[in-house]
C-alpha cells in the first residue's frame, strides 16, 4: 500500500486553527506532537502556542496525538532520568484531558541518542526522527523517517518529490510541520503552500492515515515489535 500521514510538532496555535480545518475538510486526520509545557505560552518563532481548547477540538473531531518531551527538551544531551521523566509527564499531562491512545513518540528537534532510545523501546512507542525519505521495505519503528516542510528543507518542494517516488512503490511518507499562516517561520508552512500539498495528496492514489492508526497496521502485521514489513 502507499500511505501518507500529516503531522503537525509542538504545536503552535495555527496548526489547530488553520491546518486541521484543510485536513478535516477532505475527511483526513493529522497526528498532533503534544509539548504539554509549552500550553498557552508565546513562542517568539511560533506566536500563540495552543490551549485547551484546541486540543478538546482536535480529540473530538477525531485527530491522532504523539508524544514529545513536556518541555519540549532536547533528548541528544538528557540524561535517561530526565528523558524518561518528561516523557511521564507529557503522558500524565495528555491522560489528564481524556488523551490516552498515545501510539508515538518524536524526538524535538530530530535529536536522539542511544539512551533516549533504550529509554523510550519500553513505552512501546513508534519513535519518529526528522530526517527525510521513505520508510518501505522493513520499516524501522524506532527511527520513522519524516520531512520536514520548513523553508531551509525547499518548503513543500522535497515533500512533493517524495510523493511522486511514492507512486511508483509501495512505502509510507510522513510529513510534518509547525505553525500554518500567511507570514509563517522559518519552521512553519505557507497555508497556499499546504494547500497546494494537500491537493496534491488528494489527487494522488495514496490513503492518508495518521501515525498511530499505522503504527498499530504494522504491529498487527509484523513479527518483531520493533521492525515491520510496509503494510
Amino acid at each position: 500500500g502507499r500511505f501518507v500521514s500529516f503531522c503537525f510538532d509542538d504545536f503552535p496555535k495555527s496548526a489547530a486553527e488553520l491546518g486541521a480545518p484543510m485536513l478535516e475538510s477532505r475527511g483526513w486526520h493529522a497526528t498532533w506532537y503534544v509539548a504539554g509545557g509549552l500550553m498557552g505560552t508565546l513562542d517568539q518563532h511560533y506566536g500563540q502556542m495552543f490551549v485547551d481548547t484546541d486540543l478538546e477540538r482536535l480529540m473530538r473531531n477525531g485527530h491522532d496525538f504523539g508524544c514529545h518531551t513536556f518541555d519540549h527538551i532536547d533528548c541528544s544531551d538528557a540524561t535517561p532520568q530526565l528523558i524518561e521523566a518528561q516523557c511521564l509527564k507529557n503522558m500524565e499531562f495528555l491522560a489528564d484531558r481524556g488523551i490516552t491512545s498515545i501510539g508515538s513518540f518524536a524526538y524535538p528537534f530530530g535529536s536522539v541518542n542511544l539512551s533516549a532510545k533504550r529509554v523510550l523501546a519500553p513505552a512501546e512507542l513508534a519513535l519518529r526522527g526528522v530526517k527525510p525519505g521513505l520508510n518501505r521495505g522493513t520499516i524501522d519503528l524506532n527511527m520513522l523517517k519524516a520531512c520536514g516542510l520548513q523553508a531551509n528543507n525547499g518548503g513543500i518542494s522535497r515533500a512533493l518529490s517524495d510523493l511522486e517516488a511514492l507512486k511508483q512503490s509501495d512505502g509510507w511518507q510522513i510529513i510534518f510541520t509547525h505553525d500554518i499562516g500567511a507570514s509563517p517561520s522559518p519552521w512553519g508552512t505557507p497555508q497556499s503552500d499546504y494547500s497546494q500539498l494537500l491537493e496534491a495528496v488528494e489527487e494522488s492514489d495514496v490513503e492518508v492515515i495518521t501515525v498511530g492508526d499505522m503504527v498499530k497496521r504494522l504491529r498487527q502485521s509484523a513479527s518483531t515489535p520493533s521492525q515491520a514489513a510496509a503494510a
